[in-house]
């Protein structure tokens, strides 16, 4: 978990920039321009309900839940540390319901509209801030919030959330993580062994207090009639903040663009090499996300699971009324058939990986290269056909991507 600049840069502007890969989609000067809207008499406002009431709140829903289950694990652990208690089950159980609930997040990354990314995306930095991480960070916070008047509430991204969370709880390394001079954990090396496992512990519990608070507030954002979710479901109507139910659609497509930039770019083309990474332009593990927990091909399948009830608008596909029955009410339903095969054809592959994504790139690169394609299939389908037959914009992250 190292603050990458390179990187950090290249995958908040991979598209602006232009480190990217070649594209076999055909891309005019109008490409990604907003076609006339199509006349059809499908109810936007009921894909906006749909959207709203069967996946973005029990998701954050079920994000808040299991965070109950984590505080539990985690003090669970923390007691037997300082109990010489059974540390090897109870650690087991806390990082076991850490994959849970980053799973769950990884979903969510799909649904940041709102609430997570008002100010700058500052409620869901405070979440989860990859690729600005910093174990350094994390281990100086750890001695630190042994201080009398300690907040993390004050302390920056990078210093807590889920990513922080992961570090404390599967890094074995009992080593501090910082190099510079100068930036070494006040007081770490005169602890025990015993001591700095305890330590890191206790600032679990402190960091996954602040991810339920984080979680409660989001959930108490999008709740009820003054809710974010009630103001989404009646776009168009009056004292709506949205002057159509369109314009609210359009909101909702752009936050299902995170699967170019950040999963497809971000986590599989610059670990690959196809963009700039720590390795040059090389297969390079160091850059693929949740490196302690390994966790890195169970994230990109919550993306892509995510991606899929979005595109529902439910948890199956027919619960809800989604993206793909607007395709359809509009004509267009080998499109929607096209994107949703491609997208499941993506998710089974990453069902198939018997071995996590750094060692992936090291022993089979041709697997994960095989994994990036497909997910590139599936961007290349809503930067063209599934915008323009909806008659939405791209997002301005999108609107100049050459890949």
């Amino acid at each position: 978990m190292r603050l990458h600049p390179l990187v950090f840069a290249c995958a908040s502007a991979l598209i602006a920039t232009g480190c990217g890969e070649s594209s076999s989609q055909s891309q005019g000067e109008d490409f990604g321009s907003p076609s006339q809207p199509v006349q059809t008499d499908f109810d936007q406002n009921q894909l906006l309900e749909s959207v709203v009431d069967q996946v973005i709140l029990p998701t954050y829903q079920q994000f808040q839940a299991d965070l109950i289950h984590q505080q539990d694990s985690v003090a669970a652990y923390c007691q037997a540390l300082s109990s010489s208690g059974d540390t090897d089950t109870t650690l087991d159980q806390a990082r076991e319901d850490w994959r849970t609930v980053m799973s769950d997040w990884q979903q969510a990354e799909l649904m940041q509209i709102g609430p997570l990314t008002d100010n700058s995306s500052t409620l869901r930095n405070r979440i989860y801030s990859w690729p600005n991480t910093s174990a350094c960070s994390v281990d100086q916070e750890v001695m630190l919030s042994r201080e009398e008047g300690y907040d993390i509430s004050l302390r920056t991204n990078s210093r807590r959330g889920l990513d922080a969370l992961e570090y404390l709880l599967f890094n074995e390394d009992l080593n501090h993580q910082c190099t510079i001079a100068g930036t070494e954990p006040d007081g770490w090396l005169d602890l025990t062994d015993d001591q700095k496992r305890q330590a890191r512990c206790d600032f679990a519990e402190i960091v996954v207090s602040d991810l339920k608070n984080s979680a409660d507030e989001l959930v108490e954002q999008w709740q009820g009639e003054s809710g974010y979710g009630f103001r989404l479901k009646n776009a168009g109507l009056p004292d709506s903040i949205y002057a159509t139910a369109h314009e609210a659609v359009n909101e909702v497509s752009d936050a299902l663009f995170y699967i170019t930039e950040t999963t497809k770019d971000a986590k599989l083309a610059t670990p690959l090499g196809l963009f700039a990474n720590d390795c040059g332009a090389e297969p390079c593990a160091d850059n693929v996300e949740s490196q302690y927990a390994n966790h890195s091909i169970e994230n990109i399948h919550a993306n892509l699971t995510g991606l899929l009830h979005m595109l529902q608008g439910g948890m199956d596909a027919e619960s809800g009324i989604g993206f793909d029955d607007y395709l359809n009410d509009v004509g267009d339903s080998e499109t929607a058939e096209r994107l949703l095969g491609d997208l499941q054809m993506a998710i089974n592959n990453t069902e198939g990986f018997d071995a996590s994504l750094a060692e992936a790139l090291q022993n089979n690169p041709d697997s994960v290269e095989a994994l990036h394609g497909e997910v590139k299939k599936v961007t290349d389908t809503m930067k063209s056909d599934f915008i323009n037959s909806l008659a939405l914009e791209l997002p301005e992250t999108s609107a100049g991507d050459n890949d």
